[in-house]
């Protein structure tokens, strides 16, 4: 599983550094967990894995989002 920190980002960086971490666990084939700002808010995330069918899991209260990547 691949793990990419997330906490040092605002948006859009955050945002951008999320499509580049999923972009990398897609290309590799491998679940990915993105480590989140209690602060930041995730709609933007949630609604880009909804809008793309993507299987994830957030766990907000500790700021973990995991992520399984498109499988074809």
């Amino acid at each position: 599983m691949l793990e990419h920190d997330l906490r040092t980002f605002i948006c859009p960086q955050q945002f951008i550094q999320f499509k580049l971490g999923l972009k990398q666990a897609n290309c590799n084939k491998q679940s990915i967990k993105f480590i989140l700002s209690l602060e930041q808010s995730t709609s933007d995330i949630e609604r880009f894995l909804q809008k793309h069918h993507y299987q994830y899991k957030l766990e907000q209260q500790q700021g973990l989002l995991f992520v399984e990547p498109l499988r074809v």
